[in-house]
């Protein structure tokens, strides 16, 4: 679009900028862009001289149509820009931007704020328009309404009424809010669509604190199933157990992650009896608009599942077809024994970490399928947790007949249940893995975004294999997406921060892992890609301070062996090359390539690149688009490498 096309004035006239006076500057060029775009704006530039400075300012303040603040850190502590922003926020003309990635300061975090990170000066640029937007009608729907109406139809006790009660008018959104990296840079959520949703963690009211496993894993399974109908948006799993017991009200929490409706409920199980109550509630009002109770059989908690989904849809007015309705339970099994098996094996998948908790996981998937050989989304979670075996703990003596497993069980899954999603997404993350041929792992993953391209997981897994492969476009999209739908998961950042760097848009992967880190300070390999962005761009010291603090040794030695080495110190850039060759499982043979590509030492990192792809080393994965070993990259011996694994070209 050109300047021009948008010349439509907010009612009333003017706009009043707010903003503090050392950051007159960097507002000059905003006020601009809104002037080129049609916008009628006042900003104490105007002031005449000689003029009753507050009395001109208040006369325009109160005679706006709206009022824009423009947070940075100076501005939140400004007095005079509080009071102005508290002006237009008392009748709903507050539209806030913000500078650097300002939060809002207590009182206004109810707002949806743009953010100008990365705005370059173009007039028709992403965060004008949402200025736009927010001027022609937004701002007025930002702030949620004043719980307790005396209209208000149903108050629920106890924990429903914690959950749903009264909004409070003030109660700040978290800087872990909704929010994507678009084209330009880091922006705002819009408010949310009329069609999302988050399941909250369903309360255990068993009275057997050792049944959570059950009522948690009955919420993953109700999340993945409404996940898979493509006109809802769901919020992902790990985003959603952020509220597991939380007393916040509805406001607060759809605020956080950006849904227009939550789903939660209660599951009291005994013996081979299950009672399921699910309610659906209005973020923005806290209103119920359905609930139902449901006493079901063991053997019907798949239809259950389905029975759920299909009123939610209902309620959101979705239009659904036969077939998505049968999806909510593709995959599942009717056999009671095997569904306990099942998600016993899932929470400890959750856990993650240490080898003995993913051998356990392992035996419960084993378990399940032995009782049920025709549980396809076992199966799946069998051949995952064996992958995740070989990635981070299996030696090379073991590690083709781990791969070989995982391989045919993710084989068994798609073969028993086609259309389930994460089965195909597991089959393409275990053939790439396992093959190192990208070829054979695409259609697999077509697949699985054709099917369950709603799924924060699986957008997250397709995007960074994408971006392996090259295709920065689908991936990234795909990555940026996955935050959109799990805002509070770290390791969705994560992927998006390494999916980034290899798209080589560091300011971007810098944002993406630092906000990993304020959602997890223990994220793994967070740090080290910071590091790696440091190292690439000569900041050496900061580099070796950042790889420091990697909780993940092989990455926290190779990071080490590489910034020492830069910074002079090639004894102790030995020694910690030494210590990671001394690995027991020696897992880490792609990064002794880094770190010999780093050390300018082509041969050792070519000859090290063979040995990796002898042994399997699943590190190649990333070999195309690594910039860590961009020094080797014009070797024949390099290109050679990538036919190998599909990648040329």
């Amino acid at each position: 679009m050109t300047d021009g096309e948008h010349t439509a004035k907010p009612a009333g006239g003017h706009v009043f900028v707010s903003y503090a006076r050392a950051d007159r500057e960097r507002v000059a060029p905003i006020v601009a862009a809104l002037e080129a775009r049609g916008r009628s704006v006042w900003w104490d530039h105007h002031l005449a001289g000689g003029a009753a400075f507050a009395k001109e300012i208040e006369a325009a303040l109160r005679s706006a149509a709206a009022v824009i603040v423009v947070w940075s850190p100076t501005s939140i502590h400004s007095d005079w820009v509080r009071d102005e922003a508290a002006v237009g926020r008392e009748d709903g003309r507050l539209v806030p931007i913000s500078l650097d990635g300002a939060a809002a300061p207590l009182g206004f975090g109810q707002y949806h704020v743009v953010a100008m990170s990365g705005w370059h000066g173009r007039t028709d640029a992403a965060q004008i328009d949402r200025i736009l937007q927010a001027l022609d009608g937004d701002a007025r729907s930002a702030t949620p309404p004043p719980g307790g109406s005396a209209n208000a139809k149903t108050v629920i006790p106890s924990r429903r009424a914690l959950l749903i009660g009264a909004a409070a008018l003030g109660a700040p959104t978290i800087a872990a809010g909704v929010w994507w990296l678009g084209g330009r840079g880091l922006l705002s959520a819009p408010p949310p669509p009329p069609h999302s949703i988050a399941v909250l963690p369903f309360a255990n009211l068993s009275g057997d604190p050792a049944q959570d496993y059950f009522s948690d894993g009955l919420t993953e399974e109700l999340i993945g199933a409404l996940a898979r109908l493509p006109a809802l948006q769901v919020v992902g799993r790990t985003s959603s157990f952020k509220f597991k017991g939380s007393t916040e009200n509805s406001t607060t929490i759809g605020a956080k992650l950006g849904v227009a409706f939550l789903l939660d409920g209660s599951v009291r199980r005994a013996g081979d009896k299950v009672r399921i109550s699910g309610q659906l509630i209005d973020a923005r009002t806290g209103y119920q608009g359905w609930s139902q109770t449901y006493d079901r059989g063991m053997t019907d908690i798949l239809a259950t599942q389905a029975s759920i989904g299909q009123a939610v849809a209902e309620q959101l007015k979705v239009a659904l077809l036969g077939a998505d309705i049968a999806a909510l339970s593709r995959g599942g099994t009717s056999v009671p024994e095997a569904y306990d098996a099942y998600l016993q094996g899932r929470r400890l998948i959750d856990a993650g970490g240490v080898e003995s908790v993913f051998r356990a996981a392992l035996a419960h998937f084993d378990a399940a399928i032995a009782v049920d050989p025709a549980f396809a989304a076992a199966h799946s979670e069998r051949a995952r947790t064996l992958v995740a075996l070989g990635d981070q703990f299996v030696g090379p003596a073991a590690l083709k007949s781990t791969y070989d497993a995982a391989l045919a069980s993710a084989r068994r899954a798609v073969e028993l249940a086609p259309g389930l999603a994460g089965a195909q997404a597991t089959l393409g993350q275990t053939l790439w893995n396992s093959t190192l041929n990208y070829g054979l792992a695409q259609p697999a993953y077509a697949h699985a975004m054709a099917a369950g391209g709603g799924d924060a997981d699986i957008l997250a897994r397709f995007g960074l294999f994408s971006c392996d492969g090259g295709d920065f476009v689908a991936g990234l999209a795909a990555a940026r997406r996955a935050a959109v739908l799990d805002p509070l998961n770290p390791r969705v950042f994560r992927f998006l921060g390494y999916a980034m760097i290899e798209a080589r848009n560091y300011p971007e992967a810098v944002i993406a892992l630092r906000h990993s880190l304020e959602l997890s300070p223990q994220t793994n390999g967070a740090h080290a890609g910071l590091g790696d962005i440091l190292q690439l761009q000569g900041q050496y010291r900061a580099a070796a301070d950042e790889y420091a603090r990697e909780p993940v040794e092989w990455l926290r030695l190779s990071g080490r062996a590489m910034a020492l080495r830069r910074l002079g110190d090639v004894a102790g850039a030995h020694d910690a090359l030494k210590a990671l060759q001394a690995r027991a499982n020696d897992v880490a043979i792609y990064q002794q390539a880094q770190v010999y590509a780093q050390w300018g030492e082509s041969d050792l990192a070519l000859a090290a690149l063979d040995a990796a792809f002898k042994a399997g080393d699943s590190g190649l994965v990333q070999l195309k688009v690594d910039p860590l070993m961009d020094p080797v990259r014009g070797d024949p011996r390099f290109a050679r490498l990538l036919a190998r694994l599909g990648l040329a070209g």
